[in-house]
C-alpha cells in the first residue's frame, strides 16, 4: 500500500476519506452543490396513487411507473453518472429503487432524491481520491523509510526499499 511521503497529501487523503465515509454512513446530507434545484426535479405533482413498478432512465429523465401501459415520467435532471453509478457491478441507484417496487412513489421520493444526490457528490470524492493517489504514488515512502523490514519479495530481489 503506497504512503504519501508529503504531510499536505497523507492529510488530504484523510479529509476526503471522511467526507466519502460521512456519506456512505448518511451522517450528512449531500452537501447542496450536488443537489441543485434542477437536480432529479420531479417532472409532474404526485397524486399518491402512482406506485413504482416500472423502472427506467433516458436522457436524464426517471421514469418510475406506468399509465395506460406508457411509462410516466416522474423526474428530469438526473444525470448519467449517477444513473450508471456501481460498486462492484452493482448499480446502486436502479437497486435501490428496484427494492421499492410496489410502493408509493410519492412515499419514498424524498429518500430517492437523498441517495441520487449523495451518489452524485460521491463520484466527486472519488475523482478526488483518484488525484491524492496519483500524488502518493509519484512521492511514495518506502518500506524503510516507514521502519518497516523489507518484504519477502524485495529481500528475493536483494532490494532494501
Amino acid at each position: 500500500m503506497p504512503f504519501p511521503a508529503s504531510h499536505a497529501t497523507f492529510a488530504e487523503a484523510a479529509r476526503i476519506g471522511a467526507e466519502i465515509r460521512a456519506l456512505e454512513a448518511f451522517q450528512r446530507p449531500a452537501a447542496p452543490a450536488f443537489r441543485p434545484k434542477a437536480f432529479c426535479k420531479l417532472a409532474r405533482d404526485l397524486n399518491g396513487t402512482e406506485t413504482i413498478d416500472d423502472i427506467g432512465w433516458v436522457d436524464g429523465t426517471l421514469f418510475l411507473s406506468r399509465d395506460a401501459g406508457k411509462p410516466v415520467s416522474v423526474a428530469t435532471g438526473l444525470p448519467a453518472a449517477v444513473w450508471q453509478f456501481s460498486v462492484s457491478g452493482y448499480r446502486v441507484l436502479p437497486r435501490w429503487i428496484e427494492g421499492r417496487k410496489g410502493l408509493s412513489v410519492e412515499t419514498y421520493w424524498p429518500e430517492l432524491r437523498d441517495v441520487a444526490a449523495r451518489i452524485h457528490e460521491l463520484i466527486h470524492w472519488f475523482g478526488e481520491a483518484d488525484l491524492v493517489l496519483e500524488a502518493t504514488l509519484a512521492d511514495t515512502m518506502t518500506r524503510a523509510e516507514l521502519g518497516f523490514p523489507a518484504s519477502a519479495v524485495q529481500e528475493a530481489d536483494g532490494e532494501n526499499d
